[in-house]
């Protein structure tokens, strides 16, 4: 059968990967210029920066043979990053012994990896699905893109709900996972520093803030830009009430958030700024792994169903695959 999947960030892609191993044929379809999805990495033209996830970790076996295989091709490298943590208006050092992995040259490479054996169609934003009853039919500005005999939707969820509009309420399962959000907003903003600040670390997490949840000097990972530059993503709650705030607005913020934590005046210029609509997960949305309702032929996975994090997103891509070989 000939399975079509929307959707080409890290569950979509080991979902495809997967079931491509297994002797199917799959097409995946996406709407982004190249593979990644939240796991994209923003190419300048003094080297990438890291707008999406920043690091991930591994702490199941299969995932972590992932991480084995990912590194022997040279994909994925340990980030030895000196972490600290800001709490109380107070900045400090937090070492632990946990492995940290990013993508080499960006964090996206893995997931290219993984498609590497799979058709791969990108910029197609497929904006109508029509069931017969036996296939999917794929659609974009009302043009087919062909006839499925299984669709797999590995996008997050509010664009799922949207695709899915005329069928959720029509079964529970469907109405049940659509019944509150998954996913809050965050925004990212990179600042590039006129000159050095003289900070040592690396990532910093920010703990009960109003505005801030982690930044990351993206110099200090092997591949990105080589001057001084700092990603700051900023919370749930604060990107949801600055949702439509414009991106010259965030710029002004952001230089005086980053010289907030960093404790010192700093000059700088915000080079990128993105809102990643759909990105941190909602803390007591139900963790699920992936749905499969095989008598529409239809099934969705995603970090959204597994409970977050990069690592929780390949299990659900890869738990699908396996179901649908059965």
């Amino acid at each position: 059968m000939t399975i079509a999947i929307i959707g080409a960030g890290i569950a979509g892609a080991i979902c495809a990967s997967e079931l491509v191993r297994n002797g199917h044929k799959v097409i995946v379809f996406d709407k982004g210029r190249s593979a990644g999805g939240r796991m994209s990495s923003k190419r300048t033209e003094n080297g990438y920066i890291d707008l999406g996830a920043q690091y991930f970790t591994a702490r199941s076996e299969l995932f972590s043979q992932q991480c084995i295989t990912w590194q022997a091709h040279g994909v994925i490298m340990p980030w030895q990053a000196k972490l600290a943590v800001y709490e109380n208006a107070e900045l400090t050092a937090s070492p632990d012994n946990i492995v940290r992995y990013i993508g080499q040259p960006s964090m996206h490479k893995p997931v290219q990896q993984l498609l590497q054996q799979t058709q791969l169609v990108l910029e197609c934003c497929v904006d109508r699905i029509h069931f017969d009853g036996k296939h999917w039919r794929l659609y974009r500005d009302q043009q087919p893109l062909g006839s499925f005999s299984q669709l797999v939707l590995a996008i997050p969820q509010q664009q799922a709900a949207l695709l899915l509009a005329n069928v959720i309420s029509q079964f529970n399962v469907l109405a049940a996972a659509f019944a509150a959000a998954a996913l809050q907003p965050c925004w990212a903003v990179n600042v590039a520093l006129h000159q050095p600040s003289g900070n040592n670390f690396d990532g910093i997490s920010v703990k009960e803030d109003a505005a801030l949840t982690w930044l990351a000097r993206q110099t200090a990972k092997q591949g990105r830009v080589t001057t001084e530059q700092w990603l700051l993503h900023f919370s749930p709650t604060f990107s949801q009430q600055q949702l439509d705030t414009s991106a010259e607005q965030m710029a002004l913020a952001s230089l005086s958030q980053l010289q907030r934590i960093l404790g010192q005046q700093l000059q700088g210029t915000v080079t990128h700024c993105h809102r990643w609509r759909y990105a941190q997960q909602t803390s007591d949305y139900p963790i699920q792994g992936y749905l499969h309702h095989a008598d529409m032929a239809l099934a969705l996975c995603g970090d959204w169903l597994n409970g977050g994090r990069v690592e929780n997103a390949w299990l659900s891509g890869y738990m699908l695959a396996q179901q649908l070989s059965v």
